[in-house]
């Protein structure tokens, strides 16, 4: 997973939610409000429940739960070993004197038959009361139906903490399971009419029909609670199974499998995957697992369990195999070197000594407010408390220690007590002074006998005002962490598309589910009307003349509004924005149904975005990172929020929000209560539980706020790293078309993240022959092929592919290095053959070869090079001077402008080697410098390609040329030009060591267009001057009398 791609969206909107007390202001008419918070997707319209009240204030004054359970962002909490995962709660408790009203049955039954979001609601807005009637100590058979029936509807939000507080407070009624017993334990003539009766519920509840809905209760409890149900549920069960009549016997036994607390589903749930690495994963040495399980390049998995057991633990390898590579290089140097001092080494930066604090004060206007401060330099700070070292490193200009980071707190090298945290606040102020706010996830401690163990108060380490070790990850966490939570929330009944995904299951002729409703099969293109049902019978020659397609084009626009699920490759210049852009043009011309827009990066977004205000302005681009100015309107933080929002929603929110802040406030109390701060209290630690999950509440409701805001647009598009994040958003919109551009260059973990159970069409639009998905550690790509996407495995599997085949980009010359090498087949368009020759150059493309080597200086040894091996740091210096004169060369020309060029290499440190050089080249001011793995879907008018690898003494194989042997980036590298390419490399050694490489030197040689001299040209004589340095720029002839060549201007 590329770090670089997944830093660049940082999305932290401020809006309503974070408002002070005398900040906020909240109408509430007297009279029962007509608004509705309409479900997405559905058009249903449901009159709201009166509000308890006419003051905010009086609502929040019997707001006096607290919280304590577990899930969520952060699975892991603080947790003293052997503390089981229901959740625990104060329920209401009002002032002396004062009496909780609970919700009356025919209240809470019209609230029942609200849709499912205007249910949710109702409830939050009137939680005291709610949680007061699920607390009553007699429940009649008609109001257990009720809550049991809103229980199950709000299991279908995925508004998970939220639902999970509900069902723990009613899983933990003891009246509720006794009321249960005795209904199921009534005579038959208990079945009978009753005298009482009710308007909206009937007055006798069937057997079967309360068995039904406690069946589905149960297993929601199972899902949203814990895999192991409170113990009184279990006891209910047993109870149940030794009274039951014969005829209930089957049901109950089904009541007994949901309650069973099997020896495997022990294991079962101890084996939970989480994200977060314990000592001993962190000690395992440098590789991965031997248990870890590839990627199935061919053939299905057999189960959404099994899928999911490969994916969730690839995904945290490859953040965690860097991590523990750093800590043991970092362990050996302190074998060496003795401990003490702050380390820098591959992966990982370790910070000696560090200090925990707990702020006296915490900001109460923001909703995330901070609790744990951590001190970066605590001995060397002055009587002005100012840091600086810190100052100097101005480490708010860098991407250090964004939010979301993970870093680590031990006691030392050893490892023998750890804290996970997570960096929860990037102030830019506080960092220069070197303070850091972090949110502490898990502690634990190693045993002995090297068993780990999570702490408690009772054996935790001490945590604050004494010198402790902090290692920082240079692999940013965020995506990760975000990407597994959404994975680890899918089951066998929500997996998206889970037939062609794990199943493998061929896609059949059969439209998207939304098309069956009406004559939705009857599309229109420019007045040219086609069915759906019938693609053999468009009319092709006036569709494909109409939209601009070629023959291929077509063939591809129709299977995508054709399937459920589509694949469509498109080789370099051959449209894959283009039809991209028909389709979507097409679906919102034809069908009511939001689209959900999805590209791997910001730029390729903006691209497709600009493209798709021609054809609609009911467009909102999530996230804040765009850099387009025309697509500053469509933003989603330059929407108005509207006057009308659901006033149930704010007072939810506010009702939460102040919850959060009396935990805040009881926390700094028992802060102070403390006679030291060396350790946590144990009180201090279930308080920050709850904190954490009164956050996470806090964050599903702010969601609920946005999906209010987008949910009428027709098109929202994100990135692939906004999607994962954004998971409840995503389920919450109900989108049936999903479009993903760039799919094949996308892990495939991130694609199914941005799916939901609702994606009723997927259209990947891609190419597996350009650049696939990249990792963090290359062992993951090569031997458990994570890099290979969901668009090549479903190719591997014989998934049909409407491959594009004209290509409008490359001269023809070009093209040839690619076909039918790695494309069989490539046309060209009829314009590609008449773009203008390139000035000053006896030929439009042409290969420089050479053998100065790599580096500053001599490189004798194979292996090594000047910077040590890293591939990321590899430069040649002779080849970033040819370049740069040659592109000073063709601006002197008088026909380009800096725009027109692009310098691409495949290494980072060749890269910032050209900035370097460039900034003593005032000409060259506006030339672009770019790494070919950040410019795929690019292209440019001239490139100027350095390849940078050349070595002597090499054994010929690959990995003397490292990633350069692979046909993917060898593709993209040699398919950004348009009119001129122009390369420096080492062919000799390249042809060696890969195939793909010496057979292109092949083409190259039959048209001339390689050789140790570049060819350049007079423009006025037609005189040839061949360079092979770079000094041979400089001593060319031109100047204002004479040419290149030397001869006289005419």
């Amino acid at each position: 997973m590329s770090n670089s791609k997944n830093v660049e969206d940082d999305d932290d909107c401020d809006d309503w939610f974070n408002k002070d007390e005398e900040d906020f202001v909240v109408k509430i008419p007297s009279q029962t409000s007509a608004d509705s918070f309409d479900e997405a997707g559905e058009g249903d319209k449901a009159d709201d429940a009166q509000g308890p009240g006419t003051s905010v204030r009086e609502l929040l004054e019997n707001l006096k739960f607290t919280l304590n359970d577990v899930g969520g962002s952060y699975v892991d909490t603080i947790k003293s070993a052997g503390t089981d995962r229901t959740a625990k709660f104060e329920l209401p408790k009002g002032p002396p004197g004062k009496y909780v009203q609970t919700i009356p049955l025919t209240k809470l039954a019209n609230i029942l038959e609200n849709e499912t979001l205007s249910m949710f609601a109702d409830i939050c807005v009137q939680k005291e009361e709610f949680l007061a009637t699920l607390a009553k100590k007699t429940y009649g058979e008609e109001l257990l139906l009720v809550l049991m029936k809103i229980m199950n509807k709000l299991a279908t939000l995925p508004l998970y903490e939220t639902v999970r507080q509900l069902f723990g407070v009613l899983l933990g009624q003891a009246h509720f399971w006794e009321q249960l017993l005795k209904f199921f334990h009534q005579p038959a003539e208990g079945e009978k009419k009753k005298k009482k009766k009710s308007k909206v519920i009937r007055p006798t509840v069937a057997r079967n029909d309360m068995m039904e809905v406690l069946l589905k209760f149960l297993l929601e409890a199972k899902r949203h609670v814990a895999p192991t149900l409170h113990q009184q549920a279990v006891e209910f069960c047993e109870k149940l199974r030794k009274s039951a009549p014969p005829d209930d016997r089957a049901q109950v036994e089904l009541l007994q499998e949901l309650t069973r607390d099997t020896q495997a589903q022990q294991e079962q749930a101890t084996k939970q995957i989480s994200i977060y690495p314990t000592i001993r994963e962190l000690k395992d040495g440098a590789g991965p697992p031997i248990n870890l399980k590839q990627n199935i390049v061919k053939g299905k998995y057999q189960s959404v369990q099994h899928y999911l057991e490969v994916h969730l633990n690839l995904l945290k390898e490859d953040f965690l195999i860097p991590l523990r590579t750093g800590i043991e290089k970092y362990r050996k140097h302190v074998d060496t070197k003795g401990p003490g001092k702050s380390f820098v080494g591959e992966n990982v930066r370790v910070h000696y000594p560090v200090k925990l604090l707990l702020p006296s004060t915490v900001n109460r206007r923001t909703a995330k407010e901070q609790l744990i401060l951590v001190d970066l330099d605590p001995t060397e700070r002055g009587y002005s408390n100012l840091s600086a070292r810190y100052k100097r490193l101005a480490l708010p200009n860098t991407k250090r220690f964004m939010n979301g980071s993970m870093v680590l707190f031990c006691d030392g090298p050893e490892l023998n007590e750890l804290v996970v945290a997570v960096i929860s606040n990037r102030d830019a102020a506080q960092l220069l002074n070197g303070y850091i706010y972090v949110e502490l996830i898990r502690m634990e401690k190693q045993r002995e006998g090297g068993q780990d163990q999570p702490m408690g108060a009772d054996h935790g380490m001490n945590l604050f005002n004494r010198p402790l070790l902090m290692i920082e990850s240079e692999i940013f966490f965020e995506p990760y962490h975000q990407t597994f939570n959404a994975l680890s929330r899918l089951r066998e009944d929500n997996f998206p598309l889970k037939s062609y995904i794990v199943d493998v299951t061929l896609p059949g002729k059969c439209l998207p589910g939304y098309l069956y409703q009406g004559g939705g099969h009857l599309f229109n293109y420019a007045g040219i009307q086609f069915d759906l049902k019938k693609p053999d019978e468009w009319p092709k020659k006036a569709l494909t003349a109409a939209a601009g397609l070629n023959v291929s084009q077509f063939d591809a626009y129709r299977m995508a509004l054709t399937s459920r699920f589509s694949l469509i490759q498109g080789p370099p210049g051959t449209g894959k924005t283009f039809i991209g852009l028909r389709i979507v043009e097409t679906l919102l011309a034809n069908t009511g149904e939001q689209i959900l827009l999805i590209c791997l990066t910001n730029h390729a977004l903006d691209q497709f975005l600009c493209g798709v205000t021609r054809f609609t302005d009911s467009i909102v681009r999530m996230g804040g990172q765009s850099k387009h100015p025309l697509l500053d309107a469509y933003n989603v933080k330059q929407l108005q929020e509207d006057e009308r929002i659901d006033r149930r929603l704010r007072i939810s929110y506010y009702n939460a929000k102040q919850e959060y802040l009396k935990l805040v406030e009881r926390f700094d109390a028992l802060q102070q209560e403390q006679d030291t701060l060396d350790g946590m209290s144990q009180a201090m630690q279930e308080c920050m539980e709850e904190l954490l999950d009164a956050s996470r509440r806090l964050s599903e409701l702010s969601q609920l706020n946005t999906l209010k805001l987008i949910q009428g647009f027709r098109v929202v598009a994100m990135t692939t790293t906004f999607a994962a994040r954004n998971r409840t958003l995503l389920e919450l919109l109900r989108t049936p078309i999903v479009v993903i551009e760039e799919a094949a260059e996308v892990l495939e973990a991130h694609i199914v993240a941005a799916l939901t159970r609702h994606t009723a069409q997927c259209i990947l639009i891609g190419d597996h022959k350009q650049l696939r998905p990249t990792t963090s550690t290359y062992v993951l790509s090569s031997r458990y092929r994570m890099d290979l996407s969901l668009f090549e495995r479903m190719i591997n599997n014989r998934f049909s592919v409407a491959t594009m085949t004209v290509q409008h980009r490359m001269r023809p010359e070009m093209a040839d290095l690619l076909r039918p090498l790695i494309y069989p087949v490539l046309d060209d368009a009829e314009t590609v053959a008449t773009r203008p020759n390139v000035a000053g150059m006896m030929r439009n493309m042409f290969f420089l070869t050479h053998n100065y080597p790599e580096g500053g200086g001599p490189a004798n040894d194979s292996s090594v090079g000047d910077d040590g091996g890293d591939e990321k740091s590899k430069k040649n210096i002779f080849e970033c001077r040819f370049l740069l004169g040659l592109c000073e060369y063709l601006l002197a020309q008088g026909a380009y402008t800096p725009e027109d060029f692009v310098i691409l290499t495949a290494y980072n440190g060749q890269m910032l080697q050209f900035v370097a050089e460039k900034k003593n080249r005032p000409s060259l001011h506006g030339v672009r410098i770019a790494v070919i793995d950040n410019y795929q879907g690019e292209e440019s008018k001239i490139v100027l390609l350095s390849l940078v690898r050349s070595v002597t003494g090499g054994n010929g194989g690959t990995d003397t040329i490292g990633f350069l042997a692979h046909e993917n980036r060898i593709c993209v590298a040699l398919s950004r030009a348009r009119e001129g390419l122009y390369i420096v490399g080492n062919m000799t050694l390249l042809a060696k060591c890969s195939k793909t490489w010496h057979r292109i030197e092949g083409k190259l040689r039959e048209q001339a267009a390689i050789g140790d001299s570049m060819p350049l040209q007079c423009v006025t004589h037609g005189q040839a001057v061949e360079v092979k340095t770079p000094e041979d720029f400089e001593e060319l002839g031109a100047s204002e009398e004479r040419c290149v060549c030397g001869l006289l201007k005419r």
